[in-house]
């Protein structure tokens, strides 16, 4: 009998399969990132052009997002960078631009431009290093406050916390409050919340979370 034969046809893959598979996710991962980068646009346009013209800049990415994902969902359109597991539900871009103009809306300027980094720059990262690290969608297994692994949050909250002290000669926010920042955005980008079944989207909890810790953490340092 051929072993080895018998043994691959179980799933065992060698390593070179293995490093394909890895290779697959972090395209795919860093196509899907791209697009995330795409919100880098809200704090230069808050830094550059003002609150007024930001709020109806992203309302307006909103509309057009909505109108979009109704036809997706509807069966008419097809947009190729959404998950297989949101082809029946909202896609992550429109909880991504929803979190934005929350926090653009009711923040404070320059923590609404934090806030936002901590989304665009720092999901991106973590995404990244998730998509060749285990236990990353912890969202997908519908287990309430489901982690992602250890090494994965600590990319987030280094690479927020890193995102806060780079921008703070901008934002003028003190250690304290975007080192609250980062421990908040890390603890939305990683940890499961399930509501009636379904799993509150990052995108959203990121921006919205961090903003309002690091607004609380303001008051006081």
């Amino acid at each position: 009998m051929d072993i080895s034969g018998k043994e691959r046809s179980v799933g065992v893959l060698s390593l070179p399969d293995i490093v394909a598979d890895w290779q697959k996710k972090l395209i795919g991962e860093a196509r899907r990132k791209a697009i995330h980068l795409s919100g880098l646009s809200v704090p230069l346009s808050l830094l550059l052009l003002g609150r007024s013209f930001t709020i109806a800049f992203v309302a307006l990415a909103l509309a057009i997002s909505l109108i979009l994902e109704w036809q997706r969902l509807k069966g008419k359109i097809r947009l190729p960078e959404v998950r297989a597991q949101e082809e029946h539900k909202v896609a992550s871009f429109v909880y991504y631009i929803t979190g934005c103009l929350l926090c653009v809306v009711f923040l404070p300027k320059m923590i609404a431009v934090n806030a936002v980094l901590f989304l665009s720059l720092g999901d991106t990262i973590s995404g990244l290093a998730g998509s060749i690290l285990a236990n990353a969608d912890v969202r997908g297994r519908r287990k309430m406050w489901g982690c992602k692994s250890l090494p994965i949050m600590a990319v987030m909250f280094s690479s927020c916390l890193l995102i806060g002290y780079l921008v703070s000669g901008i934002t003028q926010l003190s250690f304290p409050v975007y080192l609250a920042g980062a421990a908040a955005a890390t603890i939305a980008d990683g940890v499961a919340v399930i509501i009636n079944g379904n799993s509150l989207d990052d995108n959203f909890s990121i921006p919205v979370f961090s903003g309002l810790v690091m607004t609380g953490a303001a008051a006081f340092f």
